[in-house]
């Protein structure tokens, strides 16, 4: 076994229904999907670094980004409505926290690594996973995203792990790529059902591919 699991949070851990997200918030500011979409990419590097001090103005950096003029009113109500995503729409796998209480259960310390930005710390809460995990690094709060290796290394002090003792589950194959440049044990999860916004890779990059969490404890 190892000494510590480091695993993703959304389209890992949690499902989630973004493009329900998306289509909402173009809906309610009547701009093209795809659009505002692109908006979102394009902010996200900065706002999973928490490069914008609230979820006010991660709202505001997209908003402008999409070409958008807006009022304060407005960054309110769509706020509103991401909190309300954020509440209904991202759900526990079943065999998420299954999985991270068995780990425990056979002293393998547990981490979330996240790469996300201000509105994943009400799903944290609402979801208790401070007290299912040891530790949770969210890259908004450590100011350091995957693949960067700083994120990674935060994990693992966290937990008092070195990389050679610790495996790294995310459904990304670049991130699984920049654990694995750091000498860190790596499953690649693709699950059926997942839809994460940047799609799976064409590549696997060698990674060894589970289906669910629970590949871990085999």
């Amino acid at each position: 076994m190892p000494r510590a699991v480091l695993i993703d949070l959304y389209d890992t851990l949690v499902a989630s229904d973004w493009h329900l997200w998306r289509d909402l918030l173009a809906g309610h500011v009547g701009m093209d999907p795809t659009t505002l979409g692109r908006a979102f990419d394009q902010t996200r590097p900065d706002r999973s670094v928490g490069a914008f001090a609230t979820e006010e103005e991660d709202t505001r950096a997209v908003l402008e980004a999409a070409g958008l003029t807006h009022d304060e009113e407005q960054v309110r109500e769509l706020v509103r409505i991401e909190r309300e995503f954020m509440t209904t729409g991202i759900r526990l796998f079943e065999d998420s926290i299954p999985t991270v209480r068995a780990l425990r259960a056979d002293g393998v310390r547990t981490v979330l690594v996240s790469n996300c930005s201000n509105n994943t710390r009400p799903v944290v809460a609402r979801l208790d996973l401070e007290r299912e995990f040891d530790a949770l690094i969210l890259s908004f709060e450590v100011g350091a995203r995957k693949p960067q290796p700083a994120i990674y290394h935060a994990a693992l002090d966290a937990v008092g792990s070195e990389a050679a003792d610790a495996i790294f589950v995310d459904d990304q194959a670049d991130y699984c790529d920049g654990a694995r440049t750091l000498g860190i044990d790596t499953r690649l999860i693709i699950r059926p059902d997942a839809h994460p916004p940047e799609g799976f890779a064409s590549s696997t990059n060698g990674h060894r591919v589970i289906p669910d969490l629970t590949a871990l404890l085999g």
